[in-house]
């Protein structure tokens, strides 16, 4: 052992009978190694200078192939756009009126005829009657249909909104009844005479764009597609021949729908950023990497008026781009083996190192959430640092564990959700819960302590999961009783409902407990619960040295006395639950499944006042 550490060789003489490899020592001496391997390999220079060439080459190719398909995409789209402004116009000159549906008719199917691209145009005048020209049945005939859209909501609204525009206006993808399918929507504004007459808008269809770009994939060695955003698909080849499972609820699918394993992994994380190669080019890009292959993406945004940029793009497998510089990684299988060499060094000394701190990382965020039932100690390690820091946590696990056992875990769970180091003493509202077995003293005048300990651990296990399935706090105990709070630390609105909740999950588990005692011979457990709900002072109670997170005030002597009362108010019941009129005012007890059966007015003891009681059942119980 070296002399900074004595203290260790005092403490476990029988670790310094074990030769210690220094984790520091151990990293500089590999690193050194794998350094003086790595420039003996020249090769590999070579290897990476012909690997980045290439793909400065493909991203050249790529950029001239992503600013084709976007202006092509543009052309496609602009053009149902130009359509619906050339009517609009010949409205507004007056060369057609917006009534001649015989003249618009003929002029709507020519421009549809014009554009095999657009699934339909339609005129929705000022009194929502509407000339729709599209295309129907399996040879897309054209036809023109009037119809009255005076009830629709969505057409009420763009009509609200039509005058307002300057400039013919691409709206969001849209699902098309008629079609059956999602479409691209264009509109524009109509006015004739000077007066606003209503507006045009064509559609496009998503199916017929991704036909239109499943073009592209087979002149080029790679995929085109569009993303609406970055989780959800606009056009791709697998949206060609239509798409199952589309609707008005889910219009377009989303990356990982269209079975296209690939593009669904575009936003990994495990990726090699391409920024300088496309450094000032407009054009974004990165290579995702595959354990088999991997996958290039290069794209842009695409601004279409209102819609959102959409990212049109596309993707080569590595593979097909690789050619030139694998001939010469054969060339060079001499620096290669010299490489294998160095990185299965690498891995065996990074291995050694990095699996203890994956498991000591990993015990650590478990511990961090007070998840230890979830944990196991740590193995020992033959370096030095690690086996120290195994230990380390070892004793530090154990002493956590006994520590959860005086301390309620919720409650401290939460606090560390909330970032607190410190609780300051407020004024809340909660709900105070207690309760106490009749006759106690009694049972345990009857029992050995260690079954009386046993008993009382048990029925307070019982309790215990019945308050904190309702994220509740257990305050204390208090012999037999228990004290259980809701409100604080974090605010919980319907602090009366889950104490209510938890009585009720207490009543029924200890009556199923006292059959089962019954059956054994053995006399019941009974139980009264007192439940009230009002203000307290909040935060951390006592010394300096020793304070408990707990609540005062006439809030918690209410319900202790309530559950004192709950012994004259039904002494032979297993189980008695009563609160007060405070806590039947804070919720529906209907809606709960739940029978408040008012009492009376009774005074409490030490209290001057009297207090409405009511005896808390479940409905029909």
């Amino acid at each position: 052992m070296s002399k900074q550490e004595p203290d260790l060789e005092e403490a476990e003489p029988e670790v310094a009978k074990r030769h210690f490899l220094s984790l520091s020592r151990t990293m500089t001496v590999g690193l050194a190694l794998l350094l003086i391997i790595s420039l003996g390999s020249s090769s590999w220079i070579a290897i990476e200078a012909a690997r980045r060439n290439t793909y400065e080459l493909l991203s050249s190719v790529a950029k001239l192939t992503v600013e084709t398909v976007r202006d092509q995409i543009e052309l496609y789209l602009y053009t149902a756009q130009e359509q619906v402004t050339f009517l609009a116009k010949m409205i507004e000159g007056g060369e057609v009126a917006p009534d001649d549906d015989a003249r618009l008719s003929d002029i709507m199917l020519g421009a549809l005829a014009a554009a095999p691209q657009v699934s339909g145009i339609a005129l929705v005048r000022s009194d929502y009657t509407v000339l729709q020209a599209g295309r129907s049945g399996p040879d897309g005939a054209l036809q023109t249909i009037v119809d009255d859209w005076g009830d629709r909501v969505d057409i009420r609204e763009a009509m609200v909104n039509a005058p307002l525009m300057a400039d013919p206006r691409w709206r969001t993808v849209s699902w098309i009844d008629d079609f059956q399918s999602p479409q691209i929507v264009v509109a524009e504004m109509v006015r004739h005479e000077g007066r606003f007459a209503g507006f045009f808008f064509a559609v496009v269809s998503v199916q017929a764009l991704s036909a239109f770009l499943s073009d592209y994939d087979r002149s080029l060695e790679g995929t085109t597609f569009i993303l609406q955003d970055e989780e959800v698909v606009l056009a791709h080849a697998s949206l060609a021949s239509g798409f199952p499972g589309l609707s008005p609820e889910k219009i377009l699918p989303r990356l990982t729908d269209i079975g296209d394993d690939a593009l669904a992994s575009i936003w990994s994380p495990n990726i090699d950023e391409m920024t300088n190669l496309l450094a000032g080019s407009g054009v974004s890009g990165h290579v995702v990497l595959g354990e088999d292959d991997d996958t290039i993406f290069i794209y842009q945004e695409l601004e279409v008026g209102e819609i959102r940029p959409w990212i049109v793009g596309i993707y080569f497998r590595g593979s097909d781009v690789d050619d030139p510089f694998q001939r010469l990684i054969g060339a060079a299988s001499v620096g290669a083996g010299i490489l294998v060499i160095s990185m299965i060094l690498g891995l065996l000394v990074a291995r050694s190192i990095v699996r203890p701190l994956r498991r000591l990382a990993s015990a650590s965020q478990k511990v961090s959430a007070l998840r230890l039932e979830g944990v196991k100690p740590l193995r020992g390690s033959p370096f030095r640092e690690l086996d120290i820091s195994a230990k380390a946590f070892n004793s530090m696990l154990a002493g956590l564990r006994l520590f959860e056992t005086y301390v309620p875990r919720n409650l401290v769970a939460r606090l560390m959700r909330n970032g607190e180091t410190s609780v300051v003493s407020e004024e809340r509202a909660v709900t105070v819960l207690f309760t106490d077995i009749v006759g106690f003293t009694q049972i345990g005048q009857e029992l050995e302590p260690a079954a009386l300990a046993a008993l009382l651990n048990q029925h307070f296990t019982l309790l215990g999961e019945a308050i904190e399935a309702e994220e509740g706090t257990v305050d204390k105990y208090i012999g037999d009783s228990i004290m259980a709070f809701w409100g604080a630390p974090l605010d919980q609105p319907d602090h009366a409902q889950r104490a209510c909740r938890a009585a009720l999950a207490i009543a029924r588990s200890l009556q199923a407990d006292n059959r089962a005692r019954r059956r054994r011979g053995e006399a019941p457990i009974r139980l009264r619960i007192g439940v009230n709900s009002g203000p307290a002072i909040v935060g951390n109670i006592g010394a300096p040295s020793r304070v408990n997170y707990t609540l005062i005030g006439d809030t918690v002597n209410v319900a202790q006395r309530l559950e004192a009362l709950g012994k004259e108010i039904a002494p032979e019941d297993d189980v008695v639950v009563l609160v007060d009129a405070q806590t039947k005012a804070l919720f529906d007890c209907v809606a709960e499944g739940l029978a408040l059966e008012p009492l009376g007015d009774f005074v409490l003891r030490g209290r001057g006042i009297r207090s409405q009681v009511y005896r808390l059942r479940e409905e029909g119980a």
